[in-house]
């Protein structure tokens, strides 16, 4: 027995000692030597921009397969492209959410932290504070209400089931947090350079004008509400604070070739490495029947740019010419079933319908979130509803051009005639010269052609201005009762980690279905 406690007192000693040993400089021992828990300003504003740009995850599943196909911009005979048929999927609708919250929002709100008090970083603190309100106005514009004021804040808080703002707090925050933005930004203080891997190379002056276009949009999105005073306010503080002004300050993430691709690219994209929907093998995504007798119908120039037909063995690279361009008629799957087949009326072959030109498709193409033909279109719209004192025709005419000229950017191979854009652009302005509602529509038409494969910012824009007029389907079992949705459904792991923050929104805002309307869209 003595032995036995012998033994064990020489082991609790050597457990102390051992004890005392690992406690000793126990955070240096346990701190990576090769790593920085803080790391460098410019190296988070580029890694938040490429998670703003986002990738092929959510691309594929929320800004094309919904946004793009729920108003028909594209359209397909596949089931797993739920959007032209209503359907619901979990894994498509809730992938934003998914994505944008775990990546882009949190380093984006580490780098504003981390930024916050240091005013020589004032330039990289605003800029990361814009991208933000672009990732939460892509969120709050598909589900509604969403975490705000908590977002991206685990790591800081230590609170990993933040609340849901409802919206009208969230726009409001949007509204302040562009105006602070603006104001941080100084040609004075640190530059961010190359770390800006938009065409504005880090100049503060580029950001300020697109915080006050983003201000612009936000104010506009408010145009259906009861009393739009707020929006109207907003508007005009945009412009006061000056809104792009040309096609240069068009907002886009430049992608680079075999580093990182194109989102969408890489969905619709044939080039080794991509999706390949578009492919001979793969041939799911085709323009909507809507959209190409759209643009046909008016002659629209940019037609040519974005359409083609395959070869007659199905490669892509065939046909450009207007005239032979067809579109897929929304709604149907491949079978034979004459009510919900296009197997049915012999015209199965997918060959026969155009899809996106593979020159607007490549790995470095340009990711585009804001352009100066946007701006001028909600100019334009501005004025006719009277927010402010304008003339809407100048706009108008700007924002149809530059609406053309945009798609330059992607390839060389895309010549912009201006002579031929400002003669469509005025023959499309003939409309403004009758009531409201008929230049509403004018105007939001041309913002519903200028801003495909921005599907995030069309189905918003779509749902706000009612244009274009689209005919629904009613595809079987459809979630709507053939109505396009007026919103995604909440991812369904939020409810298993954060159920009573969601089920919280969902007594506000109403039930987590695609026909609840937003705050902005009742």
């Amino acid at each position: 027995m003595v032995k036995i406690l012998y033994k064990r007192g020489i082991l609790a000693v050597l457990a102390l000692f051992l004890l005392s040993g690992c406690t000793k400089n126990f955070e240096q021992i346990n701190t990576d030597p090769t790593s920085s828990p803080v790391l460098p300003p410019g190296i988070m504003l580029t890694r938040g921009m490429i998670y703003t740009s986002g990738g092929e995850f959510e691309a594929w599943r929320t800004n094309l397969i919904y946004c793009g196909a729920m108003i028909q911009h594209i359209s397909s005979l596949s089931l797993t492209y739920a959007g032209d048929k209503y359907l619901y999927n979990d894994g498509y609708s809730g992938a934003a959410f998914n994505s944008f919250y775990p990546n882009g929002i949190k380093i984006l709100e580490t780098m504003i932290n981390q930024t916050k008090d240091d005013p020589s970083q004032a330039n990289y603190n605003a800029m990361a504070r814009i991208l933000k309100v672009i990732l939460l106005q892509r969120l709050t514009d598909l589900y509604g209400d969403v975490p705000y004021t908590g977002a991206g804040r685990g790591f800081i808080d230590l609170n990993f089931t933040p609340a849901y703002d409802p919206q009208e707090t969230i726009y409001t925050g949007f509204a302040n947090e562009l105006q602070a933005a603006a104001s941080l930004l100084d040609a004075a203080k640190a530059n961010p350079g190359s770390a800006d891997i938009s065409g504005y190379g880090g100049a503060p002056a580029q950001w300020k004008k697109l915080a006050y276009s983003l201000l612009l949009r936000v104010g506009l999105r408010l145009s259906k509400k009861s009393d739009p005073s707020k929006g109207r306010d907003w508007v005009q503080k945009a412009i006061a604070g000056g809104v792009f002004t040309r096609n240069q300050d068009i907002f886009y993430i430049q992608h680079a070739g075999g580093d990182y691709d194109n989102p969408n690219s890489h969905v619709i994209g044939t080039y080794p490495g991509a999706r390949g929907e578009t492919s001979k093998d793969n041939l799911n995504i085709k323009y909507s029947r809507f959209f190409i007798n759209l643009l046909k119908s008016k002659a629209d120039p940019r037609l040519q740019m974005i359409a083609e037909l395959p070869k007659p063995d199905s490669t892509p690279g065939g046909s450009d010419v207007p005239a032979l361009q067809k579109g897929l008629p929304s709604g149907y799957d491949n079978s034979s079933d004459p009510v919900y087949g296009i197997g049915s009326t012999g015209d199965a072959d997918l060959a026969h319908y155009s899809q996106p030109r593979q020159s607007i498709a490549q790995p470095n193409s340009p990711n585009v979130f804001i352009t100066y033909s946007e701006v001028q279109l909600m100019l334009a719209e501005a004025a006719a509803r009277g927010w402010i004192a304008a003339d809407p025709l100048g706009y108008f005419i700007d924002g149809v051009k530059s609406g053309i000229w945009q798609w330059s950017l992607y390839s060389p191979t895309i010549v912009y005639d201006d002579a031929a854009a400002t003669a469509y652009a005025t023959a499309q302005s003939a409309a403004l010269a009758g009531s409201l509602n008929n230049k509403l529509e004018a105007i939001n038409v041309q913002y519903y052609i200028t801003t495909f494969l921005n599907e995030y910012e069309a189905y918003a824009n779509w749902r706000r201005s009612g244009y274009p007029v689209l005919t629904p389907v009613n595809y079987k079992n459809n979630e709507t009762n053939g109505q396009i949705p007026r919103r995604l459904r909440y991812a369904r792991n939020d409810y298993d980690v954060n159920r009573a923050n969601v089920e919280a929104a969902n007594a506000v805002q109403g039930p987590d279905v695609f026909m609840t309307r937003m705050w902005w869209d009742k």
